[in-house]
């Protein structure tokens, strides 16, 4: 090891060696060679593991929107998926699950044919795993998906069945991290993220500030249909798995190294040398896609980074991780003048840096409603792989003359799109009102074509289009029972088939489609609230300003109270722009001034109405029948409240359980939810009824009607009955008065 370092040591007489002066010279020039271009073995082990590691990501058709038990392909159409691809990329892997017995699918990337082989059908999920050629210029990636094998015309080798995906399908990628640092570039940063992006932050306890800048950044994630996972800097003494870390063994001379090197599921970390060297290993906990970028994590960064360096007493080693740490981790500097937003390395992976400046960090990311292409699926000659490239179901026209939201889309006979809504950030306004226009070419009117609308499945408009190259509009309104976290608007064109036979189809239409969405306007402050508030009412009015309270005590446990914020705030519907960060004391109450949502903390004068009792749930002390409470279950509660005048959501724990569970818009007519451990939602009334308006969701339009009977058909029962009552006792009185009248008459 020591002929390779660059301080030589102690010379050898030559003469006693009996080697020759020009021999010396000689292998000399060779060491002072070898010195220059090659590091010591320990430099060269910490120069391989600076090069870093690939990791994976994947995004599955369910975390686009795609919803549903599975997506059926009908034969002789082609369904084509918007996937987001990265801006370098050459290559994807995609991994396709489907039920067994399938037909043989074919595929086409942005519209050229790729041969795909197949696993051996017949399982209970057929997976299908390819490598699909990717160009950077795409974006978003069309992934076309068909049924059968290429017909030679339009009337040959007609497939029968369908192919019925399910909504887990991925695709999987490795990211190059040579994104852009152009901060204009948020929304694309957004769409190559993994479905989970790593939130990091400082190791607790962190400050208002930072606090308030990270749940804000989660929940804007959340908006944008990537929930994030929340890791915090660990500090010493704290806990970290330690098994899936491959420390190079010649590092292990490295005392920081070294003691990482147990495999260990529950390591405490023993110095601030080992949190630099966690960084270094690129740790799963220490991961990140979005930093908050405080004064408080740059010096932890500093002092885990310096406390390495000390370790590292090889010269060469000590160079290469100069190195690192000048390019890889550049956080780890005090900065002047830092942008709000920028991309930044961060170890293995490049992050996007965000300072701890709250609601106005937020506000320069992008505010305005968009929509996402996700799916669109045609029927007839697109079935033609040849013809794909001709057959661009959906192309984004925002970029070129047309205004922006507006969509160009070419396909024979029927066709249909989805698109996913990313709702403004400046408010959590919810929907309420949607417009489609269509502009169909006048030979469309031939094949006598039927607009329709789904919002979320439910359907929301249908009408007979002219298509005679006028504008025509579909308008609706939104109800509350079918808004949703991620929402999806479907447009499709049902047609009229062209002339059988094998002649030829008729031209490709061209339909332009322009949306026009309106969001609920601002509740009047002069409203008076009711008393009972249901989560209905709540949910259109937390959209606008609004208070979140949390406890004080959320600050030193950075994760859970993280999570907790951003699980709630998600399915409040709260703006991360417009709410308001309220820390609470353990031994104060919260006393409202506005809207407002509340986790675990007392809320003046409002005793929480659920709890557990005798292993049920138990309403203000009353055990609720047929709800009982597996003490292996965490359930949570939330709690639609009135106090002082203003109306909130009141969310805290039962039993052990402290963690907000994931779902999803809070959107129901009860005034009480049990949160359970998936995404489970039982909704109750204030009596301790259970609320079927849970089913509304899948319930159709006809919903709001059942949920009218279901309190007006008694309503109108009674007051039918007492008016018949009235009649009956009003007839009675008039027999007696005309008796009465007759016996007077008599006795005259």
């Amino acid at each position: 090891m020591s002929a390779h370092k660059t301080r030589p040591t102690r010379p050898v007489p030559v003469g006693r060696i009996g080697v020759r002066p020009c021999t010396v010279v000689c292998a000399i020039a060779w060491m002072v060679t070898c010195a220059s271009t090659h590091a010591s073995p320990i430099g060269g082990e910490l120069q391989q593991l600076t090069k870093g590691q690939r990791f994976e990501r994947r995004i599955s058709l369910s975390t686009l929107g795609v919803m549903g038990p599975s997506v059926n392909i009908p034969a002789d159409s082609l369904q084509e998926f918007y996937l987001p691809a990265g801006g370098r990329e050459s290559a994807r892997t995609l991994v396709l699950t489907t039920p067994a017995n399938q037909p043989a699918p074919a595929f086409a990337v942005n519209g050229a044919a790729t041969v795909v082989p197949l696993t051996t059908p017949g399982k209970p999920d057929q997976l299908i795993r390819t490598t699909l050629p990717m160009t950077g210029s795409a974006t978003p990636t069309r992934i076309g998906m068909q049924v059968g094998p290429q017909a030679p015309t339009t009337c040959d080798a007609k497939s029968s069945g369908a192919v019925a995906l399910n909504p887990d399908t991925y695709l999987s990628y490795y990211g190059t991290g040579r994104e852009t640092s152009n901060a204009s570039t948020w929304t694309q940063g957004i769409a190559v993220m993994p479905e989970r992006p790593f939130l990091l932050v400082a190791a607790p306890p962190l400050s208002r500030e930072t606090f308030d800048t990270a749940w804000r950044i989660g929940l804007t994630m959340a908006k944008q249909g990537r929930p994030v996972s929340v890791h915090a800097l660990p500090s010493v003494g704290d806990i970290v798995d330690t098994r899936a870390l491959s420390v190079p063994p010649g590092l292990t001379t490295i005392a920081a190294f070294a003691g990482l090197s147990d495999a260990s599921e529950h390591h405490a970390i023993a110095s601030t040398a080992e949190i630099g060297a966690l960084l270094m290993l690129d740790a799963s906990g220490l991961l990140a896609d979005i930093v908050v970028a405080d004064a408080q994590l740059q010096s932890q960064l500093a002092s885990a980074l310096d406390a390495l360096q000390m370790q590292i007493t090889d010269e060469d080693a000590l160079v290469v991780f100069q190195e690192w740490r000048n390019k890889r981790m550049p956080l780890a500097r005090a900065t002047a003048g830092r942008k709000t937003l920028k991309l930044t390395p961060f170890g293995a992976r490049n992050a996007w840096a965000v300072t701890a400046d709250g609601a106005a960090s937020i506000a320069s990311l992008d505010t305005q409603a968009q929509w996402q292409p996700l799916t669109a699926v045609a029927d007839g000659g697109a079935r033609l792989a040849s013809s794909q490239v001709n057959h661009a179901l959906l192309r984004d026209s925002s970029s070129g003359k047309t205004p922006q939201q507006q969509f160009t889309v070419q396909a024979p006979q029927n066709w249909a799109a989805s698109f996913a809504l990313t709702p403004p950030l400046a408010s959590g306004h919810t929907p309420s009102h949607i417009q489609v226009s269509f502009q169909l070419p006048e030979r469309a009117s031939q094949q006598s074509p039927v607009g329709v609308l789904h919002w979320n499945g439910i359907l929301l408009a249908a009408r007979n289009l002219n298509g005679k190259g006028e504008r025509e509009t579909l308008a609706a309104d939104i109800p509350v029972y079918a808004l949703s976290a991620i929402n999806v608007l479907q447009v499709s064109v049902k047609q009229d088939a062209p002339a059988g036979g094998c002649s030829s189809s008729m031209v490709i239409p061209t339909t332009a489609l322009q949306f026009d969405l309106r969001f609920n306007s601002a509740a009047s402050s002069s409203a008076k609230p009711t008393d009972t508030p249901s989560f209905a009412d709540l949910i259109s009015r937390l959209g606008h300003s609004a208070d979140i309270a949390v406890p004080q005590s959320y600050l030193t446990q950075a994760r859970l109270g993280l999570d907790n914020t951003i699980q709630l705030a998600a399915a409040a519907n709260l703006s991360p722009i417009a709410s308001r960060l309220v820390l609470v004391d353990a031994k104060k109450s919260f006393s409202p001034s506005q809207t407002f949502v509340a986790l675990d903390v007392d809320v003046l004068r409002t005793p929480r109405a659920l709890g557990l009792q005798d292993h049920h749930i138990a309403l203000r002390g009353t055990p609720i029948k047929g709800m009982p409470w597996p003490q292996s279950s965490g359930v949570t509660a939330v709690q639609a409240v009135q106090t002082d005048g203003q109306i909130g959501l009141l969310w805290y724990p039962l039993g052990a359980e402290t963690r907000v569970r994931p779902t999803g818009l809070l959107v129901n007519h009860g005034q009480l939810a049990l949160l359970g451990p998936g995404s489970e939602v039982a909704w109750l009334n204030t009596t301790g009824s259970v609320v079927r308006a849970s089913d509304a969701n899948t319930a159709g339009t006809m919903y709001e009607w059942r949920s009218l009977f279901s309190w007006g058909v008694p309503v109108t029962l009674a007051a039918l009955i007492t008016f018949i009552a009235l009649l009956v006792a009003a007839g009675v009185a008039a027999r007696r008065a005309k008796r009465k009248s007759q016996a007077l008459e008599g006795a005259s």
